[in-house]
């Protein structure tokens, strides 16, 4: 079974996310950013799906995680702003695929089993 890791700093959403994609993946989920690195070093996740706002810290990260050579599709959910444009080219480049909120679970559900079986 693939298995997803799933951060966002709402707890809520996290137990949303795990019950409706268990019975397809493996889920793990947290709430704490700043483990995200560890986590993915311990449990070697085939794909990686962060809800949270585009920022530097963000994008530091997707671009470690690219230049790490982890070769793990990355998943980004957030509510568009316009303020965000700028840094949104940068994360774009070093993600696998950008839902806004709200989004559609069903949408998101298909673009996960795509992406794990690609």
């Amino acid at each position: 079974m693939k298995t997803i890791l799933f951060f966002s700093k709402d707890f809520n959403l996290c137990l949303s996310l795990l019950v409706y994609l268990q019975n397809k993946f493996n889920v793990i989920t947290t709430t704490n950013f700043e483990l995200l690195d560890k986590i993915t070093l311990a449990v070697h996740p085939d794909l990686l799906f962060l809800d949270t706002d585009p920022s530097l810290k963000v994008e530091n990260f997707c671009k470690d995680f690219n230049s790490n050579n982890y070769n793990i599709p990355v998943i980004i959910t957030y509510v568009y702003k316009s303020s965000l444009k700028t840094i949104e080219k940068e994360i774009r480049e070093n993600v696998s695929s950008v839902f806004y909120k709200p989004y559609d679970l069903d949408e998101i559900s298909e673009k996960v089993s795509y992406l794990l079986t690609v």
